[in-house]
């Protein structure tokens, strides 16, 4: 009896635990909650034009990506429309019915059998007081070809390039406050042929899992990624699940970017008076090239991300980032996950020296300014490593690991409405992002977490983007690179999964050493969204240099609820 009766009290007390959260949740409104915008959507451009032209209410923050979706609705939709222009209203006004819920769903019509695509945009959708749910197919069938040469050779290979992207995608709110959204796809994909050679060196395909190889150039691979968001406060919000992020205001990041696959987090984003802090969480794959089935799980490395930023005003944004990698298994043996890390406010590079500096730590602080309703001024500083004292030693100690962005950003350029230009120079040190234990290194499951191109690099890019009609859009991008790849098999700081203990030699090291790899990108792209939806077709063509290798290809492409992926390198 005295065994039943303690069952009773719990069970007891776990009904009066549950009574008080289903409380807390009716009481505690908090900001609606949903899932974020698919990276490279439209919308991120028009989000930085309502933030550079001054056209917003608040003070818009841009520094950590994705988006909430609720938060761009809300940005877009208390836009000052007076001041825009027709066009401009016209595409302010479908990507606000792309991303605001409420809207869209308010545009209630007939439909499809009374069933599909009531509001002309979701193929089902139901929304009440305290649920909704948004259910949608996702598409993307793509054919073209490449044509690669050799310039010491007349020898010249085509290939057929093509995609097939077929799944789904729900996402939708619960009582206001909690937050869904999965996507499963099945891909089956052909790349331009430098896609191929970079999938020979490393193992793995840019942005992408676990995968097998389909003949010459094809790849097949499932794609999942799926997250809960939370708000237990108006000015907080939790995200749980597997998905990317994208920390800055830039083309490229030199803090953490989307380039790598996604990964396992947890995020938590806290907005209080001028100040947004976020800690981000992550668990990540220290990939194992060619791993057999019997030999188990691929080895997990950790991760965790702290950023503050202070926003003095809608025109200026200052941010300190910090970061740590480490790997649960190091040259003295296994320590397991770092429950150290875990504080949400505190010094990495404190604990990591008091552990004995095992880890690998970075420190960085980025800028944002607008002036003139027209620019934009952007940058960030990252600090892997830095000793003062050794200058006096040599020039180009190793140590000296850091690099530096410097954009900026032109709307309206010469008064022409949707001529944008983006303009950015990035520069990266050897030896930056690298470790001594190659496992703690800058990057998750075989890729980069930061530059796409890794360090010992310069790049410089210009993006001009266009939006003549509402509907239709069009985007360039030039990119001149230099990076210095490994020559004769020393580590010259440029693959950052190497250890740095392999390095040439303490001084007299510079930026591209080793083999110098020259490298110019041009694409192209013009588009045409298909009604209401979020449904493109588009038209893309590139041409790439490598040293003596170019290669130029054509693709024609239908995205349906499936984000743009561009490759940056």
């Amino acid at each position: 009896m005295r065994g039943f009766s303690q069952l009773s009290n719990i069970s007891y007390k776990i009904r009066i635990l549950t009574v008080l959260m289903l409380i807390f949740l009716r009481i505690n409104p908090g900001f609606s909650q949903n899932g974020d915008l698919p990276f490279n959507s439209q919308a991120y451009h028009l989000i930085d034009r309502v933030d550079i032209r001054g056209l917003a209410d608040t003070t818009v923050h841009t520094d950590i990506k994705p988006y909430p979706i609720d938060y761009v609705g809300k940005i877009l939709g208390k836009a000052y429309s007076g001041r825009m222009t027709a066009k401009e209203q016209q595409w302010t006004d479908r990507q606000r019915f792309l991303w605001d819920d409420q809207y869209a769903v308010e545009n209630r019509k007939k439909g499809i059998f009374g069933w599909f695509y009531t509001n002309e945009r979701d193929l089902y959708h139901f929304a009440s007081k305290d649920f909704s749910i948004f259910v949608n197919p996702v598409v993307g069938l793509s054919a073209g070809g490449d044509l690669s040469q050799a310039s010491d050779t007349s020898a010249r290979k085509f290939l057929f390039n093509s995609r097939n992207t077929k799944g789904a995608q729900v996402r939708g709110t619960l009582l206001k406050k909690i937050g869904f959204f999965t996507e499963l796809t099945d891909n089956q994909v052909r790349y331009p042929y430098f896609v191929k050679k970079s999938f020979d060196e490393y193992g793995v395909l840019f942005g992408e899992g676990f995968m097998k190889t389909l003949g010459e150039n094809g790849y097949d691979y499932f794609n999942a990624r799926g997250y809960l968001t939370y708000s237990p406060f108006k000015f907080m919000r939790i995200k749980f699940g597997k998905d990317k992020a994208f920390w800055g205001n830039g083309y490229q990041s030199l803090f953490l970017s989307d380039y790598a696959t996604e990964h396992f987090l947890l995020n938590i984003n806290t907005r209080i008076w001028k100040l947004e802090y976020t800690n981000h969480f992550a668990q990540m794959i220290d990939f194992i090239r060619g791993k057999p089935d019997d030999f188990g799980t691929q080895p997990k490395k950790y991760a965790a991300f702290h950023q503050i930023s202070y926003k003095p005003s809608d025109k200026l944004s200052f941010s300190i980032f910090e970061s740590v990698v480490y790997s649960p298994v190091l040259p003295g043996g296994v320590r397991g996950f770092e429950l150290e890390y875990l504080n949400p406010i505190i010094f990495y590079r404190s604990v990591e020296q008091s552990l004995g500096s095992p880890d690998n730590s970075m420190l960085g602080g980025s800028w944002k300014a607008n002036f003139a309703h027209h620019f934009q001024f952007y940058g960030q500083l990252l600090i892997d490593d830095f000793n003062w004292g050794k200058r006096d030693e040599g020039k180009g100690y190793f140590g000296n690991k850091y690099g530096y962005q410097l954009g900026g950003k032109y709307i309206d350029v010469a008064g022409i409405s949707g001529l944008d230009l983006q303009a950015e120079y990035n520069r990266v040190r050897p030896f930056t992002y690298q470790h001594f234990n190659p496992s703690a290194n800058y990057s998750h499951y075989g890729q980069p977490l930061a530059h796409s191109m890794g360090a010992n690099l310069w790049d410089a890019n210009l993006i001009v983007r266009y939006q003549p009609w509402p509907q239709w859009y069009g985007q360039a991008i030039v990119t001149v690179a230099r990076r210095g790849a490994d020559l004769n098999g020393v580590n010259n700081g440029g693959n950052i999964f190497l250890s740095y203990i392999s390095r040439p030699g303490d001084f007299n090291n510079f930026t591209t050493q080793g083999e110098l790899v020259k490298l110019l990108n041009l694409y192209g792209k013009i588009g045409y969204q298909i009604l209401r939806l979020n449904a493109y077709a588009e038209v893309e063509a590139r041409f790439r240099r490598e040293n003596e290798f170019s290669s130029m290809s054509v693709l024609g492409s239908l995205r349906f609820n499936l984000p743009d992926h561009p490759i940056k390198f």
